[in-house]
């Protein structure tokens, strides 16, 4: 990985918003947005939000976030943004008829949790229904390897067996099949006719991005790390709003040029 904020990594970017239709995409939790104990109180900074809203005016701008759409949009109101939530099964990307089956697979899902709940709750772990997927959040919990093990063995017993993605004091229970935020990228390049674009992310939600074998897209994520597939990395999420600000004056440069 190398720093993205490096000479060599504004090289990239320089070519990058160069692009006629690049697309620019970034996870919200931990990325736009930094990770809080208050999953509810979690929003953009008044910095950052002017620098995506700037960005979003002169260039295609997407936030791929694991939030469910209806949760995602009023973090981002006023922002000309492509959105797209649940890991990917919510957005212009998916049809009604994957979506209808996600829901239905969920609501299954949380019959067998609640005979779980009282267990959960001990031992601080709260589950969030966002209607196509489910979120076990133990951010709060006194003994994080007690949540873990409550989590794993709850999410043992669910049919059909579900996509576990890992994230920061998370565990997210997502329907198997083959949307996820990688082939929500590559659909949304796709339809916005994106010959480049830039993803930035922060966990391991966002390796499904990552991986993908596509040379059109930058890959940044958002703290240094070995294991990941990220090409990129940004040193702390404070530096967001830089990289923000830098594409957007990037980008004016290469349009008046």
């Amino acid at each position: 990985m190398r720093d993205l904020l490096s000479a060599p990594g504004k090289r990239v970017l320089d070519r990058l918003v160069g692009q006629a239709g690049a697309l620019f995409a970034f996870d919200f939790d931990g990325t736009l947005a930094r990770i809080v104990q208050d999953r509810h109180a979690a929003g953009l900074t008044e910095t950052t939000r002017e620098a995506l809203q700037a960005l979003a005016v002169v260039a295609s701008t997407a936030v791929i976030s694991g939030r469910s759409l209806e949760d995602l949009r009023p973090r981002v109101d006023g922002i000309p943004a492509h959105l797209i939530g649940n890991h990917g099964l919510e957005g212009l990307h998916a049809s009604e008829r994957v979506m209808q089956q996600a829901k239905d697979c969920c609501r299954a899902w949380l019959k067998s949790v609640a005979k779980a709940e009282e267990d959960l709750i001990r031992v601080g772990v709260v589950v969030e229904d966002k209607l196509y997927s489910l979120t076990f959040h133990y951010r709060q919990a006194c003994s994080p390897p007690a949540a873990r093990e409550a989590i794993f063995h709850t999410v043992s017993t669910l049919s059909p067996a579900p996509r576990l993605v890992l994230g920061k004091a998370v565990v997210n229970v997502i329907p198997s099949g083959n949307l996820h935020k990688g082939s929500a990228m590559l659909e949304l390049m796709h339809q916005l006719r994106s010959s480049a674009a830039l993803y930035v992310g922060d966990d391991d939600t966002d390796e499904d991005v990552f991986s993908l074998p596509d040379e059109r897209i930058v890959s940044v994520r958002v703290g240094r790390k070995v294991a990941t597939a990220a090409q990129w990395y940004l040193a702390r999420q404070s530096q967001i709003g830089l990289l923000l600000q830098y594409l957007t004056e990037a980008r004016a440069r290469a349009l008046s040029a």
